[in-house]
């Protein structure tokens, strides 16, 4: 499978776009982070602060110029191939800021919080938007990678198309609607982990001709995720032994299909 092509994009809904940024960008990314998190007591050299999963209050960094350096001429062309009706110009900022520290539960496929970030009802093609996964630190199997539905943009689009779903649908109203497929519906059921995990992880399932497998972002620093805006994804528990970081946003041309 090759996951590097905009052909993948468009049928799986994601690609990858390795060494996206130099190592060098990617520690910097890093000690910006460190050294706000070390005002609030969480310190590099000390994992016996690592107490809070997932910190926040880390909004203010999305200005900092020094993940301005997320943006390439390659990534913006890559970007300009898969996104229809976008300037070609990097945004604003490249996102906010995801830092997952190492926690005691036990790795699973989470039965809940699996959402995409665009309009339900909007299409898949023309593609009017991506969304950006950015690693900044490396990251193993099982070490906090986002999980993400491959196939799940076409599903919905498919899903929705033939069951119709009332005008005055709210994005929860929609979430709800889905689990009428058999397959989200599995995939939002409590159930034995290494069986969930063999099932939506080990194996692709087709469902009316779309191949439909869970996979995880892990990789080295610098690698960037390119998603469509209707791939359902989940944060996932970190069980490595170093933080996972981060920077999620995305370029749209119509505010993920929620008006202009």
């Amino acid at each position: 499978m090759d996951d590097l092509t905009v052909t993948h994009f468009h049928e799986h809904g994601w690609m990858r776009v390795p060494g996206a940024f130099d190592q060098a960008a990617a520690e910097a990314m890093r000690t910006a982070v460190w050294r706000a998190l070390a005002e609030t007591g969480i310190e590099r050299d000390r994992p016996s602060t690592w107490t809070v999963e997932r910190p926040a209050h880390l909004k203010r960094l999305k200005s900092d110029p020094v993940f301005a350096n997320a943006s390439s001429a390659r990534l913006l062309k890559v970007i300009a191939d898969v996104a229809d009706g976008t300037s070609g110009d990097p945004p604003a900022n490249w996102g906010a800021l995801f830092i997952a520290f190492p926690g005691a539960a036990p790795w699973h496929i989470p039965a809940k919080g699996w959402h995409a970030d665009a309009n339900y009802r909007g299409p898949v093609s023309p593609v009017r938007g991506v969304k950006i996964f950015a690693l900044f630190g490396d990251v193993e199997p099982k070490g906090g990678g986002t999980l993400f539905l491959s196939g799940s943009h076409r599903l919905i689009h498919d899903w929705f198309r033939q069951n119709p779903p009332p005008a005055d649908a709210r994005s929860a109203d929609l979430r709800r609607l889905l689990l009428a497929h058999p397959y989200l519906r599995d995939l939002h059921g409590e159930g034995d982990s290494a069986e969930r995990t063999a099932r939506f992880m080990g194996r692709a399932e087709k469902w009316a001709g779309i191949s439909l497998r869970v996979i995880e972002q892990s990789g080295r620093a610098g690698e960037i995720l390119l998603t469509h805006p209707l791939l359902l994804h989940v944060a996932a528990p970190n069980n490595g032994a170093r933080p996972r970081f981060l920077l999620s946003g995305g370029v749209t041309g119509d505010m993920w299909g929620w008006g202009t």
